[in-house]
């Protein structure tokens, strides 16, 4: 028979100091009985009550092999719920079989937990969150998100000189497999594709927020746009180095 996992004792100890159980025997029975009315792991069923209670797991789910972070991230949604008074209350409810509204608003949400939901990269939601949860200005977390790629594909073509913006994508990305210093895709169409969109980030986003203040971003735009960039930090991640 197999040892039964080991969930993470102090991940277990901040879910019992936030549901203020006497100890963490009893957030092991929660967190099985999440697991099995969710047809999911324990690791991930903790991970799913940790995020409904406001608490950072990213470290902690990053060390999850694919298949918990694929249930993770498929479930996700779900604890995003309209809260009386705060989280705490919404997954207590759920818990107890209540009928819980999901939100259809991301007004209404906490807004916490959907960049959590939404931004995988960990240098993205350490450069973006504080700017995503701010009160105004938000062309200030897409000014950060496009630096971070605009680093990412630095890093990863390495160009002999200083290269900034346009210059750097057209350096490192070209539609012409042949001629490009990182490969996307070997599918010349999905490599044009690609390009595209990076200089389309880089021109609409990257220069207007780095060169001028933009006050008409709302906070909905400012998450989208830097989930967008979140997508491609993947692909610039997932890129083959062909040309020097």
């Amino acid at each position: 028979m197999a040892r039964p996992q080991v969930l993470d004792k102090k991940l277990l100890e901040k879910v019992r100091q936030k549901l203020k159980k006497k100890d963490t025997k009893s957030v092991n029975v929660l967190v099985s009985k999440k697991a099995s009315s969710l047809g999911v792991s324990s690791e991930s069923a903790l991970v799913l009550i940790a995020k409904g209670l406001g608490i950072g797991v990213s470290t902690y789910q990053r060390k999850l092999d694919q298949q918990k972070q694929s249930e993770i991230r498929d479930i996700l949604p779900t604890i995003f719920y309209k809260s009386d008074s705060n989280n705490e209350n919404s997954l207590k409810k759920a818990e107890q079989g209540k009928k819980v509204q999901p939100i259809t608003n991301i007004k209404h949400s906490g807004f916490k937990e959907s960049i959590e939901y939404i931004l995988d990269d960990q240098q993205l939601k350490e450069r973006c969150t504080d700017l995503l949860n701010a009160r105004a200005h938000f062309d200030r977390p897409i000014n950060q998100a496009t630096l971070v790629l605009e680093d990412r594909i630095r890093s990863k073509a390495q160009p002999t000189e200083r290269m900034e913006g346009i210059k750097l994508v057209n350096h490192a990305f070209n539609s012409d497999l042949s001629k490009t210093v990182l490969q996307v895709s070997i599918n010349p169409d999905e490599q044009d594709g690609f390009t595209n969109i990076l200089r389309g980030i880089v021109l609409a986003f990257r220069n207007p927020t780095h060169h001028h203040i933009i006050n008409t971003f709302s906070k909905e735009e400012a998450l989208k746009i830097c989930g967008l960039v979140d997508v491609l930090l993947k692909v610039v991640d997932k890129s083959k180095k062909i040309k020097l």
